[in-house]
C-alpha cells in the first residue's frame, strides 16, 4: 500500500489555514477542510493510504510530527501554507524534507500560487500546485504511482533531471464540484474543532467555490468564477457529519453561501426535511438577501450569519469596489433580526484616504443595523488583489522575511485609535445590552470574558481579541 502524510503544519501560535487566508485564532479552530479534500482524492480515486496530522490541532512540536512522519513512512507529504506564516511554514516544510530527504514533498496554497517558485525553493519541496489543487493532484498521483508521465501535468511546478525548476502550465478550476469526493472527515480528530457560541462536535462544509463579486482587497477561494455543488451533494455531505460524526453545529465556509436563493432554499427545505437537529451559520453579502430565504434558513437551523461589511462610508466602500449600499445593507440586517438570526459583521479600517468621518460613519452604521456582534480589523492588502496593485506603492512588502505593511507609520496609530473608539462606542451602550439579551444570556460564560477583556482594553490598555470574529478578509 502507497501512504501519504497530510500535515497541517506546526507553529507556535492557534493558526487557522486556509487556501485564501490565514490568522490566529487562539479561541477558535476549524479543521483543514482542503487537506482532507486532497485526502479523499488519493485514497477514493487512486486507493491509496491516507493519514493525517493536524499538528494545530492536536498541539504537536515539529519534533513530534517527524519522529509520526517517519514512523508512518509516507512516499508523499502534503501541506497547505498560509500567508502571514508563511515564511514560517516554508522553514516546517524544509525541516520535513532534511528529516525524510528520500520522501517527496507538496505544498499548495495562495502565496504557493503567487510566487510559485520563491516558495518551492524556500520550502525545499518536490512539488507545487499552482491554484484549485485537487484535480491537478489527482493527475499528479497518476503520473507518480501509474504511467510516471510528470510532463504531461499542468498546473505544477517541480525541479527536473537537470536540476532546474519549471513551472508546467497554469492553475485552472474545477468546472464541475459536483465529481469531487466527500472530504475524508473520518481522519480529523472531530472533536477538537470548535467555534465560538456553537456546540460540539462541530465542522466545517464547503459547498461553493469562488466569489462573483469584484471586491478589491478580497482573495478568493480559487478565483471569480463561482461553481457550486447541487443541493442534494449538499446535504448527503451533511448527512454524513451528522450520521457519522454525530456534528451539532456546523459552518458553511463558502465565500458566499447566498448568492443562489433557490439553490439555498432547496438546501435548506432538505434539511428540515431529513430533521438535522443542528446549528449552521454561513457568510454572506447584504445586497443577496430576501425575507423569503431567510425564513427558509432559520427553519433549517442557521443561527448565526458573518457579513463582511468593511465600513460604513458610501466613499470607502466604492473604492472597495464592493457594489453594497450602506442603507440597503442595514434594511437587510435588520432582516436578519426580524428572523432571530444573529449577525456579525467584520470591518477594515487603514485605507490611506479614510478619513475620521469616515470611520465615524462606521460606527455609526454598526449600531444603526443593531448588529449582534462585530469587529474591526487593519486592512492588508494582498499580492494577487487588484487593491495591492493599486497601492504596492505604499507598502513595504516582502516574502522572506514576511512583511506587508503601510510605509506611513501613522496609518497603524490611527488603526489603533479607531478600535478602541469602535469598541467602545458599539458595545460599550446600554442599549446594546438591552438588544442583545438572548444571545448573551445563551453564551453567558464566553460573553462575560469578552466584557471583561473590553473593559481592561478600553480603560487599561490591555489585549482584546474578539473570539472566532474574523472574516476571511481579516487575515
Amino acid at each position: 500500500m502507497k501512504r501519504i502524510l497530510f500535515i497541517n503544519l506546526p507553529n507556535k501560535e492557534q493558526i487557522t489555514r486556509r487556501y485564501m487566508c490565514s490568522y490566529v485564532s487562539p479561541e477558535s479552530l476549524f479543521p483543514p477542510l482542503e487537506l482532507i479534500s486532497l485526502a479523499a482524492i488519493a485514497r477514493d480515486k487512486h486507493g491509496l493510504e491516507v493519514k493525517l496530522i493536524d499538528a494545530i490541532a492536536e498541539n504537536r512540536s515539529q519534533s513530534e510530527v517527524i519522529a509520526e512522519a517517519k514512523e508512518f513512512k509516507p512516499d508523499i507529504m502534503v501541506s497547505i501554507l498560509g500567508l502571514e506564516c508563511i515564511e514560517e511554514d516554508c522553514l516546517e516544510m524544509a525541516a520535513l524534507k532534511d528529516a525524510m530527504p528520500s520522501t517527496k514533498t507538496l505544498v499548495f496554497g495562495h502565496y504557493a500560487t503567487q510566487f510559485s517558485l520563491e516558495v518551492i525553493q524556500k520550502s525545499k519541496t518536490d512539488y507545487l500546485i499552482l491554484g484549485e489543487p485537487d484535480f491537478i493532484f489527482s493527475d499528479l498521483l497518476k503520473a507518480i504511482y501509474k504511467d510516471g508521465n510528470l510532463n504531461e501535468v499542468t498546473g505544477i511546478v517541480l525541479k527536473t533531471a537537470e536540476g532546474k525548476w519549471v513551472k508546467q502550465g497554469d492553475d485552472k478550476r474545477i468546472p464541475n464540484p459536483n465529481e469531487l469526493p466527500q472530504p475524508a472527515y473520518d481522519i480529523l480528530p472531530i472533536d477538537k474543532y470548535y467555534e465560538p457560541a456553537l456546540p460540539r462536535p462541530y465542522s466545517l462544509i464547503q459547498t461553493a467555490r469562488g466569489c462573483p463579486y469584484p471586491c478589491s482587497f478580497c482573495v478568493k477561494s480559487y478565483g471569480g468564477k463561482l461553481t457550486i455543488q447541487s443541493p442534494e451533494r449538499v446535504v448527503d455531505e451533511i448527512q454524513t457529519l451528522v450520521t457519522n460524526y454525530n456534528i451539532r453545529s456546523l459552518r458553511i465556509i463558502d465565500d458566499t453561501f447566498t448568492v443562489n436563493k433557490r439553490r439555498v432554499i432547496e438546501i435548506c427545505k432538505e434539511m428540515i426535511k431529513r430533521q438535522f437537529n443542528i446549528e449552521w451559520c454561513c457568510l454572506s453579502r447584504t445586497d443577496n438577501l430576501t425575507d423569503e430565504m431567510l425564513g427558509w434558513m432559520k427553519k433549517a437551523g442557521c443561527s448565526r450569519i458573518y457579513f463582511g461589511l468593511e465600513s460604513g462610508s458610501q466613499r470607502i466602500l466604492d473604492l472597495y469596489e464592493k457594489r453594497i449600499q450602506v442603507e440597503e445593507a442595514i434594511e437587510s440586517l435588520l432582516l436578519c433580526r426580524k428572523h432571530g438570526i444573529e449577525t456579525t459583521g467584520f470591518f477594515m479600517s487603514g485605507f490611506p484616504e479614510e478619513t475620521e468621518e469616515d470611520f465615524d460613519k462606521t460606527i455609526q452604521f454598526a449600531i444603526d443595523a443593531k448588529l449582534t456582534f462585530a469587529s474591526v480589523n487593519p486592512l492588508t492588502p494582498y499580492p494577487g488583489t487588484s487593491l495591492f496593485d493599486r497601492l504596492k506603492s505604499d507598502l513595504n512588502f516582502s516574502l522572506f522575511p514576511y512583511q506587508n505593511e503601510f510605509k506611513d507609520p501613522q496609518i497603524q496609530i490611527n488603526f489603533t485609535k479607531r478600535k478602541k473608539r469602535f469598541y467602545k462606542a458599539f458595545y460599550m451602550r446600554p442599549t446594546y445590552v438591552i438588544g442583545n439579551v438572548s444571545p448573551i444570556l445563551k453564551n453567558f460564560s464566553e460573553i462575560f470574558s469578552h466584557a471583561v477583556g473590553l473593559v481592561k482594553y478600553v480603560f487599561f490598555n490591555g489585549e482584546f481579541v474578539i473570539s472566532g470574529l474574523k472574516g476571511p478578509e481579516d487575515k
